[in-house]
This record gives C-alpha cells, structure tokens and sequence, in this order.
C-alpha cells in the first residue's frame, strides 16, 4: 500500500486484501480487446497455486475511497521468486478468447442461426462461463446493438467463442451514423456494478458530443504529443469483371493521397458508391494524441474530452479516448491517455457481394 496519503489504493484477491504490493499497471486497450492487470505482490512463501483463477479486485482510491474497483479480473499466470511473486489478471473475458477459453464448433446442426450477437454471448456465457457457482462475466448489462447483428450461416470448427461475436460485430452499424459519412461502430466492454464485471455494448459517440472532461497545462496535462493523420484524396475501385472506378474528393484537402478498394463489386455504380464512402468516411479530426494526465483516471474509452493547448488544430475540436493506462507504485500514480485512431470506414462494413 502507497505511504502517499492522497492515495490509498487496495488489492483484493478472492476474499483477502493484501497490502503488501508494489507496482501496480492496468491496461485498457479499447477496440474490444480484454482489459489486464500486472502487479507485484510480496507474498515469496506463497504456493504457485495459490492465487490462480483466483478474482482479483484493484482500486486506485486516488484522492478518496473508490465505490467500484479500478480493475476486475481472474489471475491467470503467477511468476514466483525468492523475494516477491509477478502476477497477470484478466478481466473475465479472457474466459471467451483466451487460453482458459473453450472453442465452440458450429455445424449446419448445431449453430447460433438466428440469434443476435447479444444473445448469442448471453447463452455462451452462462453455460460455458459463470459455471461452478462463479460469475466471471455478469451479464446484468447485456444490451443490443441498432440494429441487432445477427449470427447467420456462421460455421467452423474450434473457434473462439469471443472472436466470433467480434466478427459478426463488424459487419454490423448503426444505420443513423450513415448520414454524415461516419460509422460510429460499437466496441465491447466490461462496467462493474460494484459487485461484478458486466458485459456490454459501447456505440462510439460523435465527436461533437458534450465533452466528458477538459485537460489544461494547469489542470490535468502533465506532457503530451500528437501527430496528423493523412486521409487519402482519390479511391481506385475494380469490378468483378475488371473495370476499373477512381473517385477523387475535388477539394483535395491535403493533397494528392491515392489508396485502393477491394471488393466482389459487381458494377461501376456500387463500386463508385463504395468508393465515394470511403473518402468521405473519415472523422473530423485526424490528430493522434498521446496524453499524459494528472486527473480523469475514471475516464471511460470512448469517452470524448477537450483540450486546451497552444495548437489550435487540437483546441479547437474534441477527441475520442480509445485507450488508457495506469501505472501505480509507492511514489504516485501516472496514467497514460491515446486519443483519436485511424477512422472506421464504411467499405470495412459495406455489402459488396
């Protein structure tokens, strides 16, 4: 446990708290990637046993007691010494995708036909997953997608059974983002309730939405860096029969950048029609920001935030957290904020065929 007073983070595993830990880091990757958590306890008698699959719950309480934990998972790789003992969690996720995760073979018999992915997660988690009287995904939660993304003709054999809803995920959009060239797609996530980690569906937000929190030199940015993202000018498009579209953004904003579309495009029309979306499916703001910050450790990914900075490209518009983390150890705390990422674009989600 921290000797700074401001800060009085607390380490869980099962029904014991230990306060003899070091550092701490938690990482949360985004794009419905499994969030993690490595420390270091000083526990070197300890049994190799001991703590795996064991739940681990860390909060930070930075600056007052925390409801929830900063962080719920399962340990599932122990690294013991002769002075201290390495330890790697996973949030209960890992249960769907990673090595404790058991494939599911789908068959023109035995499949999901039919179901949403929400639907199809709810029944692979309660029946494969909160098994043995433990909940390791709650799915207090669970929510549809708009429009649902239906699992439909989906067939293998020893597949993830996380991998799968990602998928079936992406070939899915909200049919409103379509307007205005963007696609807010939907990333999956883990919110604790205070009593479990639930499964949820997250739908990016406009980035013109209410900021969540601002960052100033004097109010939360400790340093940071940016760079700008090129979007491309022109699209070259191909038919199925070899005719071959460009569309080209008359405006061309940052100059001649060419990139190319494949696809089973079965005329020019809907060739050119993918292409048009695809140079125009692009976010408003094309700055990538790494952040150093010294508040907003609660800040959820997706959150949108604003800064204040000299750069007036980066005042100016507000940006996406897309992923967070936070290190912990007796000397503070830091958390380390990405912002903004290559925009999702309508051809990744567009029917060719």
């Amino acid at each position: 446990m921290s000797n700074n007073t401001y800060q009085q983070a607390k380490l869980i595993i099962g029904d014991k708290e230990y306060t003899q830990f070091g550092n701490v880091s938690v990482n949360f990757p985004g794009n419905s990637k499994i969030n993690s958590l490595n420390c270091v306890l000083n526990d070197s008698e300890a049994q190799e046993g001991k703590y795996l699959n064991k739940e681990l719950k860390f909060y930070l309480n930075y600056g007052s007691e925390d409801n929830v934990p900063l962080f719920r998972g399962f340990i599932t790789q122990i690294n013991p010494s002769d002075k201290d003992i390495k330890i790697t969690a996973y949030d209960g996720r890992t249960f769907l995708q990673g090595k404790e995760a058991q494939t599911i073979s789908l068959t023109e018999k035995d499949n999901y036909d039919g179901f949403t992915v929400s639907q199809y997660l709810y029944d692979i988690i309660q029946d494969r997953v909160n098994i043995g009287g433990v909940t390791r995904i709650g799915l207090n939660m669970i929510n549809e997608t708009s429009p649902p993304a239906l699992l439909k003709g989906v067939r293998g054999e020893r597949q993830s059974p996380y991998g799968i809803a990602l998928k079936q995920l992406k070939a899915s959009q909200d049919e409103d983002s379509i307007n205005d060239g963007t696609i807010y797609k939907y990333n999956i996530d883990m919110v604790d309730d205070g009593n479990t980690s639930n499964i949820v569906f997250i739908k990016d937000k406009p980035l013109d939405s209410e900021p969540s929190a601002t960052f100033a030199f004097l109010d939360g940015i400790n340093k940071y860096t940016h760079s700008i993202r090129a979007v491309p000018s022109y699209i070259t498009v191909s038919t199925e029969d070899g005719k071959s579209v460009t569309y080209t953004d008359g405006n061309l904003p940052q100059g001649l950048i060419g990139s190319s579309l494949t696809g089973k495009y079965t005329d020019t029309a809907s060739a050119t029609e993918a292409a048009l979306f695809e140079v125009i499916s692009k976010e408003k703001n094309t700055s990538e920001i790494s952040l150093m910050v010294t508040k907003g450790f609660d800040i959820g990914i997706g959150s949108i935030v604003r800064l204040i900075v000299p750069e007036d490209e980066l005042t100016l518009n507000n940006h996406r957290v897309v992923s967070k983390s936070i290190n912990y150890s007796k000397s503070g705390t830091t958390c380390a904020l990405k912002l903004n990422r290559k925009p999702v674009l309508i051809s990744d989600y567009i029917s060719s065929s």
